[in-house]
């Protein structure tokens, strides 16, 4: 099921989210709209969670079975196991599970296009989570086609998106010495 959940695309996500959660978020938080960006961030936690589930799922399937065996002749409980043996042995995969959850959902523009109501306004304060807004993909995605080449305009939709790639990029290298330093504790434990 999560497998299927990871596997939609954005844009049926989008649809699933204009038809279902918007008019249930405006009924249900009496907002005027529910196109605004709380729902585009329930949704970005529905697509980055898959992605989550899967590989972390994969990282504690690939801890040696030997590890808890181990642990349950010394006396732990099933808790004790899975909290000081299973998931630090898996921790440098579960770590990269979440930035591959925070790197989708930074890089979706479909789902959240459609659903924060693409107001191309500049959130100023804290209630601006429950007005309609436009994230800086979706400011990629809806002006590009129009912009004048080699205008203004034009670029600062690159700025935007080499803006988007720093972030990716700072999140990517956070990811990679996090598992790199995990490695080096567990090579250190283990020799």
């Amino acid at each position: 099921l999560v497998e299927l959940l990871g596997g939609l695309p954005s844009v049926v996500l989008g649809f699933l989210g204009i038809l279902l959660l918007s008019p249930f978020l405006r009924v249900f938080l009496d907002l005027p709209t529910g196109l605004t960006a709380f729902t585009g961030s329930l949704l970005l936690g529905g697509i980055a969670v898959p992605t989550v589930v899967s590989v972390a799922e994969d990282a504690l399937d690939a801890v040696p079975r030997a590890y808890r065996e181990g642990a349950w002749a010394l006396g732990a409980t099933r808790w004790q196991t899975i909290w000081r043996v299973t998931f630090p042995a898996a921790r440098s995969g579960v770590l990269t599970a979440i930035m591959l959850g925070v790197g989708r959902a930074i890089g979706e523009t479909m789902t959240v296009m459609m659903v924060t109501g693409n107001a191309p306004v500049l959130a100023t304060k804290l209630g601006s989570l429950f007005s309609p807004v436009r994230t800086m993909t979706a400011t990629i995605a809806a002006e590009m086609g129009e912009v004048a080449s080699g205008s203004t305009h034009y670029h600062v939709l690159f700025f935007i998106g080499m803006v988007l790639f720093l972030i990716s990029l700072g999140v990517n290298i956070a990811a990679s010495s996090v598992v790199f330093r995990t490695k080096k504790r567990a090579e250190r434990i283990l020799s």
